[in-house]
């Protein structure tokens, strides 16, 4: 008779009891989208400072306090080195000095926050640290271990796989982890990327899988990783991702970070926040839980994104959306602001009498009947999502100011301005406003009038601007535009760039191009570097180097000029720097952008070629490289002794 009471109070007990931790709910189909995230970097270096317990509590925090967890960011994943270099007692992975000796108290409070938790490990018996357990032979083991503590995603590195087993190695955690009955995401990190993971991870049980070898950090890595993803689209879709890298936003200002956000969102790319440096321990919300973007890179219509228009430095790229919309992103990876073309056409879309344009970073939202294109800044991106039909909005007009290419410092130069308006309702009362830059004046008057400018016209202005007395800076000449529209009072602004044209020191002594200023540089990874290349490399063609230095760049680059007439032969040694062992690339040598030497496609391993180019007369010498038409990974160029006879 006294069980049933006690029963009884069990059952209440158990009915309301309040549970320690609210662990989420696994995902039901791992990688059924991109993940949504933060990470910490891997690799010996990162060993040396990695977080400890403290830092990942503080870092889940920071995702609930910031908002992003509610809007998706819901991965906590620890890097290599989370782990001992040796096993406990019993062969089971052990958590390093830096965290409690209870891993699972401190899955316990990321669950309680509403995220989820992943760990590191690796095909070997290593980590690719060198530093930290790997889970060779001990995958089972491992497996339960991380389904024990409520694991939720594990990144698996293949550094020490050999006699290319990564697949079969990759195959046998996932198949342990799917015996756990725990759904674990299954990330493969090959950062050799010589494995080419998108061909096979998805059969051996992976969910996502990377495939850019180096961490994104800057501008250039980032666009480094973006020249790697063409076609790979058709290896990714619900259940398997590509992942181009994570994002170390420090190294990005506001302008590239929003580009390579909408770029990663509409590649359907993982977005992960690295929180290895000290100065990424602040996470960008403002851009990371914009509500457009996140919908894009989570949307899958069947399609993955793709590039559609490339002029060197600038691209636009294009996605599908599940409810017929289309996304278009207008991606300026030059140096110069720079107007970009682009039409519903690029995005596939079915012909209608409008369509209605939202931009995605400013929430703006206009119409029209198809034209789409605009001034892009540097290192920026236009990112739109349009949909087919007419809308209720102002007319999308776009304002462009065109420069030379370059200016002399001492005589004037001529702006075009050009004001569209690619709507379906006029554009009334438009005014120009021109700001000249110092120290230019204008020979003509800075302002501009239109009374109306008709759905499909432009309006055209030219002005002319002289140094006074003779330029030092570059031009940079800001407009503006304010209109009115059926839908009120509206403003279009851009920019224009042009750089300054410098004379090289008259070589009496030295001729050296390399220690010359020049008008302007472009490269497709990190700077132009004088004597060296890739971060200070000493610049070396099939193992040789030349004592007299030379220019470094990396495809597509553009070093220019300027010469004013005065020299009469440039001479160089050109080949493939033995920095990129797989680099293909061509060089030119342009006067006036007049081509007058080209070496054609060029492979890492010919031989270095000698050119000798008359430049008589010429105003401007362009020094290009170029990608051989395949894509520009490892296309590291040398310009070895580049000497002009003036």
């Amino acid at each position: 008779m006294r069980r049933l009471p006690v029963l009884l109070c069990a059952l209440f007990l158990v009915a309301t009891a309040t549970p320690a931790s609210a662990d989420p709910p696994p995902d039901p189909v791992p990688g059924e989208r991109p993940p949504l995230g933060i990470t910490w970097a891997t690799g010996d270096h990162y060993c040396l400072y990695n977080s400890g317990e403290d830092v990942v509590k503080a870092a889940a925090d920071q995702l609930v306090s910031s908002g992003l967890r509610d809007a998706g960011y819901e991965y906590v994943m620890l890097g290599d080195c989370w782990q001992a270099a040796q096993r406990d007692a019993e062969g089971r992975l052990a958590a390093r000095t830096a965290f409690s000796p209870s891993i699972p108290a401190l899955v316990d409070y990321v669950h309680s926050r509403g995220l989820k938790i992943g760990f590191f490990s690796g095909t070997g018996a290593k980590t690719c640290s060198g530093q930290a357990a790997g889970s060779l032979d001990h995958e089972d083991l491992d497996a339960q271990t991380f389904a024990g503590w409520g694991a939720d995603y594990l990144r698996y590195d293949t550094c020490y796989s050999v006699n290319g087993d990564a697949p079969a190695r990759v195959k046998k955690m996932a198949d342990a982890l799917k015996r756990t009955g725990r759904p674990i995401t299954l990330e493969v990190d090959d950062y050799d990327r010589d494995q080419s993971p998108w061909l096979w991870a998805r059969a051996a049980g992976a969910h996502v899988w990377r495939t850019y070898r180096n961490a994104t950090f800057d501008f250039g890595y980032s666009t480094g990783s973006l020249d790697q993803q063409y076609g790979l689209g058709g290896y990714q879709g619900p259940g398997g991702w590509n992942m181009p890298g994570s994002f170390t936003f420090s190294y990005l200002d506001t302008a590239e970070r929003q580009a390579k956000l909408g770029l990663w969102a509409v590649l359907n790319a993982p977005l992960v926040a690295d929180m290895a440096l000290a100065a990424d321990t602040t996470l960008p919300a403002a851009e990371l839980t914009n509500p457009d973007i996140i919908a894009v890179d989570q949307d899958w219509a069947g399609v993955a994104g793709h590039k559609v228009r490339d002029t060197g430095w600038t691209e636009v790229w294009t996605k599908p959306m599940s409810d017929g919309s289309a996304v278009l992103v207008l991606f300026n990876r030059g140096e110069l602001a720079a107007p970009i073309t682009t039409s519903v056409a690029d995005a596939g879309l079915p012909a209608a009498s409008g369509y209605r344009v939202r931009d995605l970073w400013t929430g703006a939202e206009t119409e029209t009947t198809g034209a789409l294109g605009g001034t892009v800044g540097r290192h920026a991106a236009t990112v739109l999502r349009v949909w087919p039909g007419g809308a209720t909005a102002a007319p999308r007009t776009s304002l462009t100011v065109e420069l030379p290419d370059s200016v002399p410092p001492s005589q004037p130069v001529t702006a075009t301005v050009r004001f569209t308006n690619a709507g379906s309702t006029p554009v009334t009362g438009a005014h120009l406003q021109l700001t000249a830059p110092a120290p230019w004046q204008f020979d003509t008057p800075a302002q501009a009038d239109a009374a109306i400018v008709e759905p499909g016209a432009t309006w055209e202005t030219a002005v002319t601007l002289h140094p006074v007395p003779t330029a030092t800076q570059a031009v940079k000449m800001p407009a503006t535009v304010t209109y009115t529209t059926t839908q009120g009072a509206r403003t279009a602004t851009a920019s224009a760039e042009a750089p300054l044209m410098l004379a090289p020191n008259p070589p009496y002594t030295n001729g050296l191009l390399s220690t010359q200023p020049w008008i302007s540089s472009e490269n497709g990874l990190g700077p132009v570097e004088r004597d060296s290349t890739d971060n200070g490399h000493p610049l070396t063609i099939n193992g040789k180097t030349d004592a007299h230095g030379g220019l470094g760049a990396h495809a597509p680059s553009v070093v220019r000029y300027y010469l004013g007439g005065r020299c009469r032969q440039f001479t160089a040694t050109v080949g493939i720097d033995d920095r990129g062992p797989n680099g293909t690339a061509g060089f030119r040598v342009l006067g006036d952008g007049v081509e007058l030497e080209a070496t054609g496609d060029m492979r890492h391993g010919d031989a270095a070629q000698h050119l000798a180019v008359p430049v008589t007369g010429v105003q401007v010498l362009a020094l290009a490289v170029d990608d051989a038409s395949d894509g520009p990974a490892g296309d590291w160029g040398g310009w070895l002794a580049p000497y002009l006879s003036c």
